[in-house]
């Protein structure tokens, strides 16, 4: 290793920091007693101030999106080729950042009501991030496989961070379980395009794998490592840990598990797949149209038929990576570029989106941690109670749907029309027609708000939190300036693109 190798790991390294910094200054706070989290502290005091802990954090991941930004438009490997640093990792460690920034102001309020505020979660927050971050900038399986399972770690312990909860430790359990396995289908692929190829870069990997074609050692290889990503994204079939893991995890963290890791991964799956598998584009693309169409059809009817709205998120969510899936099926079969780009720009929207909507649920879980149970039910009369949450709440779910004006608009337009592009028009018809599914049960929501009489009447008891606010304004900002204004962010997208073609 080198000085200058060090230089695009720079972000990872404030990161890293900070999240020491973090466990270190946690461990001089004396804990109040509504941190332990056990049922017999009901009526405990207030927590410990956690403003330090919390300043350290945000300066930190900070820190490291203005770091990433100041390297916009280097273009250069380092650790032998491992790692590199360009503009394609750039626009992901900013995106990352961003929504790890968002996560962590929408949680202390959360953590407090749930008697859990410990600066351990910032932790694992952090290095959740920097596995990310790694993810993306990644140009050998190997680091590929280590950054992931840094971040796969960090996510099994976040999910059960609410140790006393039966749920929690439920959704913990099935995602550790779930992933262990998909990870070692990874890894056994890894290991046969090391025994076709003789190298794990992906550059090296690809010139060799490119000269002998769909060999069916080649196809194996393929097939395994995309099952195993495939598991990250919550493709179909590979889905099934995830209403489970989001209704059982904390709220602000099923929002981070819903944006961050599968972003992470599906710059991974891109990367990884054009560069490392030129010889069976075809038949990798061919893979990613199958299961972009069964990830749609079951993110999208399973969706209609949920009351509980984080397992209704969760079932989106999915649909959600259908539509990408779709997007990186055409990239494949075609060798265009286009639908990658709109793939970034879905990620960037889908990221502000869904976060949004999943801070409007933790603010309401804040306000009654005892009775809240996110049914569609409670929802019923919101628009009365807190017509501002019920309001943000919309604007998000009308984004998820789809509606012009919105970022959600923006991302399914681009990602579509890259689909039509690469001659698969009937692909797009059929994530225009089953997204028009999905606006029954988004609009469902909106309706119970608006339109419903509650069940049980409750008050909204205290004002929102700082942290909160502005997690929400951010997201609500964002959802709407690339709605409104999105050239800036497919531009961002062309350059990163650009990095992996030419």
């Amino acid at each position: 290793m080198q000085a200058p190798d060090l230089i695009p790991v720079i972000p990872e390294l404030i990161l890293l920091v900070a999240a020491c910094l973090v466990l270190l200054v946690e461990a001089f706070v004396k804990p109040g007693a509504a941190d332990k989290g056990s049922p017999a502290d009901k009526g405990a005091p207030a927590a410990a101030d956690k403003t330090a802990v919390l300043a350290i954090a945000l300066t930190g991941i900070i820190g490291s999106i203005v770091v990433s930004l100041a390297l916009t438009g280097q273009d250069r490997v380092s650790f032998a080729g491992m790692l590199a640093l360009d503009d394609w990792a750039v626009f992901f460690k900013v995106l990352f950042g961003l929504g790890a920034a968002i996560t962590i102001l929408m949680s202390p309020r959360f953590l407090e009501a749930h008697r859990r505020h410990l600066g351990e979660y910032y932790a694992l927050l952090l290095f959740a991030l920097i596995g990310m971050d790694l993810m993306a900038a990644a140009r050998d399986f190997i680091l590929l496989y280590v950054s992931l399972e840094l971040m796969a770690i960090s996510s099994y312990l976040l999910a059960a961070f609410f140790r006393y909860r039966e749920r929690s430790n439920e959704s913990a359990l099935k995602y550790f379980l779930t992933g262990s396995f998909a990870s070692a289908i990874m890894l056994y692929g890894i290991s046969l395009v090391y025994a076709e190829a003789g190298a794990t870069n992906y550059a090296d990997a690809g010139r060799v794998l490119a000269g002998l074609g769909n060999d069916s050692g080649v196809l194996l290889a393929v097939f395994l490592v995309a099952i195993g990503l495939a598991f990250k994204v919550s493709a179909a079939p590979f889905h099934m840990w995830t209403p489970d893991v989001y209704q059982g995890a904390p709220t602000p963290v099923a929002a981070f598990f819903s944006v961050g890791p599968k972003a992470a991964a599906f710059s991974a799956i891109i990367a990884a797949f054009i560069v490392a598998f030129p010889g069976t584009v075809k038949e990798w693309g061919l893979l990613f149209i199958v299961l972009s169409i069964a990830t749609m059809l079951v993110g999208n009817l399973w969706a209609l038929v949920q009351t509980n709205i984080k397992r209704m998120l969760a079932f989106s969510s999915v649909a959600h990576a259908g539509y990408l899936l779709t997007g990186l099926g055409a990239m494949g079969w075609s060798g265009n570029s286009l639908p990658g780009r709109g793939m970034l720009v879905y990620l960037a929207a889908y990221t502000f989106m869904n976060l949004g909507a999943f801070g409007i649920l933790a603010y309401l879980k804040t306000q009654m941690p005892d009775k809240f149970d996110y049914s569609l039910k409670q929802l019923a009369g919101l628009g009365r109670r807190s017509p501002w949450a019920a309001a943000l709440l919309s604007l998000f779910l009308l984004s998820l749907t789809g509606i012009p004006g919105t970022a959600g608009f923006i991302g399914k337009f681009y990602v579509f029309s890259g689909v039509v592009w690469a001659d698969l028009w009937w692909l797009a018809v059929i994530g225009v027609l089953l997204s028009a599914v999905s606006a029954y049960y988004y609009l469902r929501v909106i309706i119970y708000m608006f339109f419903k009489e509650p069940e049980e009447e409750y008050a909204i008891r205290e004002p929102i939190s700082g942290g909160m606010a502005m997690a929400l304004s951010v997201s609500a900002i964002a959802t709407l300036v690339i709605g409104l204004v999105p050239s800036w962010l497919w531009d961002a997208a062309v350059s990163a693109v650009r990095m992996l073609f030419d």
